[in-house]
C-alpha cells in the first residue's frame, strides 16, 4: 500500500479540499460535501491541485496507514466529483421492488413485505421493478446499503433466484438426485460382515444358498482349500421336474432335500450355514428345515 500512498491525489477544478486539526479533512465538489477523520500520524499536504500524503517511518504499520489514507481522500475527490453507485438486479417469480419517497418495499417470496428507509446521505433508484440503482457520494455508505439490500435475500445457488449485483457472478450447482442403495447392495455388505466370522472346513463345510427372481442355488465349499463339494439349483432339470414353480417356499423345500441327500452321498453330515445375507424368512427358512430334516445338522 505504500506505493499507492506515495501517488498524489489531483484536485479537480471545482473541488476544495481543507485539511483541519487532527487531520480532518473536508472535500467540497459539485455533488456535496464529505468530512472524514483520517489517521493521525500522516502527514497530509494540500499543495497547488494535489494532496500528498506522507508517513513518519517505513514500520508495516506505517506503511499500511499511508496507503489507506491516500485511498481515502481519492474516495471523497471521485465521491463529490463523480458519485458512486451500485446496481442490484431481482430475479425470482414474484420479486419485485417498489418505492414511495425514501422508503424501498421488496416482494421477496416472504409472507410479509420488507421495508427499507434510505440511508442520509444515499438514494435508490428504480429501473422497472426489478433493478435497483443505489446512489451516493459517499463510498463507504453505498456499498454498505447495497449490501444490507442484498442480504435481504441473497442469491440461491441453484436457480439464481434473490437480489444479486449486476456484475456478480452466480456459480449454480446441479441438482443431485439422492438415490436408496438397493436391497441387493446392503444384502451383499451384511453378507460381507457375516463372512468375516465364519467359513467351511473339510470337517464342517459351509452351505452357501441363495436366491434369485426366478431360481435358487445351494453350494457346500469348503474354504480351506477353495473347493466346491456339492451343488444343487432349481434349473437341473431333475429338481424342475419335480416343480411347478422354481422361486416358491416348495421349490426352496426340495432344494433343501436335494442337496441335503447329495451332502450325505459325500459323506458330509455338518455344515455351516450360509443364508448369503438374506433374512432368515420364507424361502431361505423352508430350504434350512428341509435339509435339516433330511438329515444335515447346522
Amino acid at each position: 500500500m505504500s506505493r499507492i500512498g506515495r501517488l498524489p491525489v489531483a484536485i479537480p477544478a471545482g473541488v476544495t479540499v481543507e485539511v483541519a486539526e487532527n487531520n480532518v479533512v473536508t472535500v467540497k465538489g459539485p455533488k456535496g460535501t464529505l468530512t472524514r477523520e483520517l489517521p493521525t500520524e500522516m502527514e497530509i499536504k494540500v499543495e497547488g491541485e494535489e494532496v500528498t500524503v506522507t508517513r513518519p517511518n517505513d514500520l508495516k504499520k506505517m506503511k499500511s496507514l499511508h496507503g489507506l489514507t491516500r485511498t481515502l481522500i481519492n474516495n471523497m475527490v471521485v465521491g463529490v466529483t463523480e458519485g458512486y453507485q451500485k446496481v442490484l438486479e431481482v430475479n425470482g417469480v414474484g420479486y419485485r421492488a417498489s418505492k414511495s419517497g425514501n422508503k424501498l418495499t421488496l416482494n421477496l417470496g416472504y409472507s410479509h413485505p420488507v421495508e427499507m428507509i434510505d440511508p442520509e446521505g444515499v438514494e435508490t433508484v428504480l429501473e422497472g421493478q426489478n433493478k435497483i440503482t443505489v446512489k451516493g457520494i459517499d463510498k463507504e455508505k453505498v456499498g454498505q446499503y447495497a449490501a444490507e439490500i442484498r442480504d435481504k435475500r441473497r442469491p440461491e445457488p441453484y436457480k439464481g433466484k434473490g437480489i444479486k449485483y449486476a456484475d456478480e457472478e452466480i456459480i449454480k450447482e446441479s441438482v443431485k438426485m439422492v438415490s436408496k442403495k438397493s436391497r441387493s447392495e446392503i444384502r451383499r455388505k451384511k453378507h460381507m460382515k457375516l463372512r468375516n466370522r465364519f467359513s467351511g472346513t473339510a470337517e464342517r463345510p459351509r452351505l452357501a444358498v441363495f436366491r434369485s427372481n426366478n431360481h435358487m442355488y445351494a453350494q457346500i465349499i469348503d474354504d480351506t482349500v477353495g473347493n466346491t463339494l456339492v451343488a444343487a439349483s432349481t434349473l437341473q432339470k431333475d429338481v424342475k421336474a419335480e416343480l411347478e414353480k422354481t422361486n416358491n417356499v416348495e421349490a426352496a423345500a426340495c432344494l433343501g432335500k436335494v442337496i441335503a441327500e447329495k451332502a450325505k452321498e459325500k459323506g458330509i453330515t455338518e455344515v455351516v450355514f450360509d443364508r448369503g445375507g438374506f433374512i432368515y424368512q420364507g424361502k431361505i427358512k423352508a430350504l434350512a428345515d428341509a435339509a435339516r430334516e433330511a438329515g444335515l445338522n447346522f
